[in-house]
């Protein structure tokens, strides 16, 4: 089991801590037709979940390019994303919709309060999208590291990336229910299972809770309001583990 007095925590970034009212699909939109000259079938691409490299490759297959054709060019695609990015959660701001979902900061200040717990990312963005996505909601200086879409276009090779990273931050060697990792969607969850992890899915996105539970997540909770009980969730507490005990009676 490990130690739990010890918690490595890793959230994912997009509908679990924030909202930014399209920001990425319209920077992707620019960035792809600026290097690629088109687009893909983007309007009903569905991003939650994805690396932002899976994204590329996913949009620009539909329209027949090929692997080595997207990854020659994703060195010049990078830049121009982040650049449109920026601009784009300024847009976002200005219409009111980017913002911390409810709950977050109290919960990672509880967080961090917490001994023993390190705030860590796993998120399918690259590492300086998802930069500047906190940074616009100042939620930039909590996490120290990360695993990023930068680092694998496959997501659940993410988990082994960040233990990795991890251990060289502080020296040890997190396993098993010694990590959760917290996100809104099926393949947040597939990351937890991937390590053995605690796998604490929030319905903040797209997916419901149902399909959270389904796809084997430990912890359903509907979002992070009640910040005790999400600090029970993902910090263990000694309680048991299902879904019944961490539902707070409403």
């Amino acid at each position: 089991m490990g130690n739990l007095d010890r918690r490595l925590v890793l959230f994912d970034v997009d509908g679990t801590l924030l909202a930014t009212d399209g920001s990425g699909r319209r920077a992707f939109e620019r960035a792809l037709r600026a290097v690629f000259g088109r687009v893909g079938p983007i309007e009903g691409y569905d991003f939650h979940g994805k690396t932002d490299p899976q994204i590329v490759y996913d949009l620009l297959a539909e329209e027949g390019g090929t692997a080595d054709e997207i990854r020659a060019r994703l060195p010049e695609f990078w830049p121009r994303y982040v650049a449109a990015l920026i601009e784009e959660l300024e847009v976002s701001r200005t219409r009111g919709g980017l913002r911390v979902l409810a709950g977050v900061r109290e919960l990672l200040e509880g967080l961090a309060r917490r001994p023993g717990t390190v705030l860590a990312l796993l998120t399918g963005n690259v590492e300086a999208g998802a930069r500047w996505k906190l940074k616009a909601v100042a939620l930039d200086g909590i996490f120290a590291f990360g695993a990023y879409g930068s680092d694998s276009a496959v997501r659940t090779e993410l988990p082994a990336i960040a233990l990795q990273r991890a251990y060289a931050r502080t020296g040890i060697r997190f396993a098993g229910r010694e990590v959760a990792i917290v996100g809104d969607t099926p393949d947040d969850v597939a990351c937890a299972r991937a390590i053995g992890a605690l796998g604490v899915a929030v319905a903040t996105g797209r997916h419901r809770a149902g399909e959270l539970r389904e796809a084997g997540a430990d912890v359903v909770l509907d979002d992070f309001r009640d910040v005790e009980w999400a600090l029970r969730a993902i910090c263990r507490d000694g309680i048991p583990f299902s879904e019944r005990s961490f539902r707070p009676e409403r």
